[in-house]
């Protein structure tokens, strides 16, 4: 199993390749054929991200609140 800092560096790359992906001027064939694909992992990946980080901001409110982290 990766860490959470492997998943998130490794969903980073992700996102920024799609994006790459999507930017790029003009489109290829293939990126034009899987155009709703590659929209569709983009979002998915950002809501993987973006809940993991919510998941670390929640532990820590809880350690810090709980006597966990002084």
């Amino acid at each position: 199993m990766r860490t959470l800092e492997e998943q998130k560096k490794y969903l980073r790359d992700l996102i920024s390749h799609y994006e790459e992906l999507l930017e790029m001027k003009p489109r290829s064939e293939f990126v034009h054929d899987f155009l709703n694909f590659i929209k569709e992992e983009l979002y998915g990946s950002k809501r993987r991200l973006r809940n993991i980080r919510e998941k670390e901001i929640e532990c820590i409110y809880w350690a810090k609140n709980f006597g966990g982290i002084n």
